[in-house]
């Protein structure tokens, strides 16, 4: 067993490496679902808060290009200011702008919020998708890490199968609930970051704020 010092993140037990992983999957099931989900409630969505045909289409892309112009960035941040703290930092950001995409007003200026709270959910996903790749890196051993992610990448890849699914079903109560149904995932990915005892030692290294923006402004 290795301290924080050695390492970004400390080698404990193989019960912590597990929840390590399964808070991982939880964390990022959120961010995969979400690409595929709100399209198939997206007709209710629209009809409901009476959208424009372009409104409909930033509700749904708006998260996706959000999230591809701040990947880089977000994986940078989780090496300077330590993994943990930024894979923390996602969740809660996810599940609050998830919690508010669903409690959207009806009237005028419902097109202006989902649209900025879907925005802050890929930004969100931005920093935690990186964060919690390093998270999964830094907590296996090498002779374990091949499998740790070959876990990581198929689970959470096969989950964007499941957003049309989710969507459908929930859509049938209200399409309000494939946003909360965000808000319990982020709980139990919190309560298991948590109880992994995790340790991520961030970097004294400048950010390259610049840099970051021209590759934002490159997938814009």
């Amino acid at each position: 067993m290795t301290n924080a010092a050695s390492g970004p993140i400390a080698r404990t037990t193989a019960t912590s490496k597990n929840l390590a992983l399964a808070a991982m999957l939880f964390a990022v099931s959120m961010t995969f679902i979400d690409q595929t989900i709100v399209a198939i409630a997206s007709p209710n969505i629209q009809t409901e808060l009476d959208l424009s045909r372009s409104g409909v289409q930033w509700v749904i892309n708006g998260y996706i290009l959000a999230l591809a112009a701040g990947f880089a960035l977000g994986g940078r941040l989780a090496d300077v200011l330590g993994s943990k703290r930024v894979v923390l930092i996602g969740i809660i950001g996810f599940a609050g702008a998830s919690a508010l995409c669903g409690f959207t007003p009806k009237g005028s200026f419902a097109e202006t919020w989902i649209i900025v709270f879907r925005i802050i959910q890929g930004l969100s996903a931005a920093l935690m998708i990186p964060a919690a790749l390093a998270v999964v890196v830094s907590a296996f051993p090498l002779r374990e890490r091949g499998r740790a992610l070959a876990i990581f990448f198929g689970v959470s890849g096969g989950l964007t199968a499941i957003g049309p699914i989710a969507g459908g079903y929930l859509t049938q109560w209200t399409w309000r609930a494939i946003f909360w149904i965000n808000i319990p995932v982020a709980i139990l990915a919190v309560v298991l970051t948590l109880a992994a005892g995790i340790h991520s030692a961030p970097r004294r290294e400048k950010i390259d704020w610049p840099g970051a923006a021209l590759v934002a402004a490159v997938w814009h």
